[in-house]
């Protein structure tokens, strides 16, 4: 399947065209705001992670700091999750919510290959881990280490599912992440949401672990 232009929706199901993909506005500076290289999402974020990390420092316990960061990691995992399955996947057939979905996340599945469209896209990853700091600090300066740990959460992802798409996995654990997930890619992407993790698809009913039907074989990419 070939995507036509960038302004149509992607009907992206068995998608497997590698390589760049075109710019999703006529714009070519704007393209690189709306679709950036993994390296800056990487320098964008670190900093606020030290930062929030160092605010907290000295207001609580190890144990009391620990927790909390693991609490923004979790928190992330779900956004992760619901963000995948409700917003990337809502698919408005026409007009501007069509052309919108084609640049936040169709793109990616009709040039998964392409770095730049498997990071996510700063209007989304800014307003989140924004909105969650925001929320945090309202509350003081040591739930600055939940944002710590929403923001090393969504950063990990990132990376994570860049990893999955460019790299060749060595170890078995990893060889059956990327299965699932090239499984969301070409067989099935109404299921397997949960990129660096896949948990919560088993407890939301969404897994694609077991969804190999005769019928669906064959067209996905090496990796499925």
């Amino acid at each position: 399947m070939t995507s036509q232009t960038p302004v149509q929706r992607s009907n992206y199901k068995g998608a497997n065209q590698r390589g760049k993909a075109p710019a999703v506005v006529r714009q070519r500076w704007l393209d690189h705001l709306i679709h950036v290289h993994p390296a800056t999402t990487i320098a964008m974020f670190t900093p606020v992670i030290a930062v929030c990390v160092w605010l907290s420092l000295g207001d609580a316990g190890g144990w009391a700091l620990t927790g909390w960061a693991a609490a923004g990691y979790l928190t992330w995992t779900l956004s992760e999750y619901w963000g995948h399955r409700i917003v990337l996947h809502y698919e408005p057939e026409k007009g501007f919510g069509a052309r919108l979905h084609y640049i936040l996340h169709g793109i990616h599945h009709d040039y998964p290959t392409d770095p730049r469209r498997s990071i996510l896209s700063p209007l989304l990853s800014i307003p989140m881990v924004g909105g969650t700091i925001y929320l945090a600090s309202g509350l003081g300066s040591l739930p600055l280490i939940f944002g710590a740990g929403y923001t090393f959460g969504y950063l990990t992802y990132d990376l994570f599912h860049l990893y999955l798409h460019l790299a060749t996995p060595k170890s078995r654990l990893m060889r059956h992440l990327r299965s699932l997930h090239m499984r969301h890619h070409f067989r099935d992407d109404t299921r397997g949401f949960g990129i660096s993790a896949p948990y919560w698809d088993e407890l939301f009913g969404t897994s694609i672990a077991r969804r190999t039907t005769a019928g669906t074989a064959g067209t996905g990419s090496p990796g499925a």
